[in-house]
């Protein structure tokens, strides 16, 4: 027997990755929030996001572990909302089954970036979906170029943030303090 999937050690880097995230959204997310400009929340947060999932994902490697982010991130969520633990969700499911089929895990240096921008980009949609099914008086009439606008910032940004924290990842292996899974 190989022994468990991820270890305690995993488990563990994977719930301060998300402590990360919880973080950049406790600070950021009430100044963008009151704004009502749609995506804006997101693109704000998703340098500072990408930058810790590309982390989380250069040290777990493993299919599954942008899952394992979002999963125990949004279980923090949801004792916020059932909305945010939503599209948290749906973001790390989105990511993870595109990089999944697409690069078997998290090895090299496209996967975490690509994992961590389609995290990103997942989330904004299901947001916008489960707002206005949840909360359907704070949106009247939403426009399809709005959409895209917000997802074109926000694939910039958040790939702006992988890539800070793939050269962030690198020089803390270089420097012995991130051990990177082989």
């Amino acid at each position: 027997m190989n022994g468990p999937y991820f270890s305690t050690r995993d488990y563990v880097f994977a719930a301060l990755m998300a402590c990360g995230l919880l973080l950049v959204g406790s600070i950021i997310v009430p100044m963008t929030l009151p704004l009502r400009i749609p995506g804006l929340t997101n693109a704000a947060t998703a340098p500072f996001s990408s930058f810790f999932l590309v982390i989380g994902l250069m040290r777990l490697r493993k299919p599954g572990s942008l899952l394992l982010i979002a999963g125990i991130y949004g279980l923090v969520c949801l004792a916020i909302s059932p909305v945010i633990f939503g599209f948290v969700l749906a973001g790390g499911v989105f990511g993870e089954v595109i990089c999944t089929l697409a690069f078997r895990g998290y090895a090299g240096k496209i996967a975490p970036v690509m994992g961590a921008v389609l995290y990103e980009v997942g989330m904004f949609p299901a947001a916008m979906i489960l707002s206005l099914f949840f909360i359907p008086e704070r949106y009247t009439q939403p426009a399809v170029w709005i959409w895209i606008v917000a997802e074109i910032a926000i694939v910039a940004t958040s790939l702006a943030g992988a890539l800070c924290g793939l050269k962030v990842a690198k020089e803390l292996a270089r420097a012995g303090k991130l051990q990177l899974e082989t």
